[in-house]
């Protein structure tokens, strides 16, 4: 099994292209957007644990989570 490792930028790229620049937070195409790892762990980049959000929305997120 592979280590894992943090996703890099061409891999975080990809991930909003193949979302088509799509916020989970709201639906809508955005220019610039940030992957939010669900469990808080930056290494488990399973899909299922990664959310595309705008930076506020994934700021928003971590003030409402108090982190």
């Amino acid at each position: 099994m592979p280590k894992e490792r943090p996703l890099t930028e061409a891999e975080k790229e990809a991930i909003m292209q193949r979302r088509d620049y799509r916020s989970d937070g709201d639906g809508k195409v955005h220019k610039r957007l940030e992957v939010h790892h669900k469990d808080r762990n930056p290494k488990n980049n399973a899909p299922t644990n990664l959310r595309l959000l705008t930076p506020k929305e994934h700021q928003d997120l971590h003030k409402r989570a108090g982190r």
